[in-house]
């Protein structure tokens, strides 16, 4: 009669070990699923963050490329204002670059200018300080076109170097604080 225990002992273990053991695995799972989702999360701002980067980086650089062509427009036509050469700084010894003129406010390069100033801000917000700096120098390099202290090659040097700083900056997807490389 000792040993008369042992079974319904044995089976309130087993049961309490079985019903321990299922919540348990509930809880785990519901972490689990917690931290998927969360990370699912994450991921996702991170995607769409790298396609609003793309749509504004595309848009300045299309707006930097039309600006660059009404700059192009108003040096090969001759209608720039001739500048003041005593208030400009002199141009470094053996420069081959020469002033050649300044704009007037309402020509359609100065509207460019101006639509490319907007989109700026965006850039900067969205890019950061190394991407707004490159943003920065393309607008200085098209404006230094029209006033003849950078020439095309310049402005398209410069383009290029934003354009891949910008692809760069758009292809990184940022999660966690860490940086990835996007492989699509």
């Amino acid at each position: 009669m000792a040993w008369e225990w042992l079974g319904p002992v044995t089976t309130a273990v087993v049961g309490v070990a079985g019903v321990a053991g299922t919540v348990w695995t509930a809880h785990a799972g519901r972490r689990h699923q917690l931290e998927a989702m969360k990370a699912q999360g994450t991921i996702g701002v991170a995607v769409a963050l790298a396609a609003e980067k793309r749509m504004v980086y595309a848009r300045f650089l299309q707006l930097a490329r039309a600006a660059f062509e009404e700059a192009s427009v108003l040096v090969f036509d001759g209608t720039a204002l001739p500048m003041d050469e005593a208030s400009l700084p002199p141009l470094p010894p053996g420069s081959k670059l020469e002033y050649t003129g300044r704009y007037e406010a309402g020509t359609p390069f100065a509207l460019a200018m101006a639509e490319l100033n907007k989109c700026y801000d965006e850039v900067v917000i969205v890019g950061g300080h190394e991407v707004g700096t490159d943003a920065s120098a393309a607008m200085s390099a098209i404006s230094g076109y029209v006033s003849g202290t950078v020439d095309v090659w310049g402005v398209h040097r410069t383009l290029g170097d934003l354009s891949t700083a910008m692809h760069e900056d758009a292809n990184r997807v940022r999660v966690n604080g860490s940086s990835s490389r996007r492989t699509a």
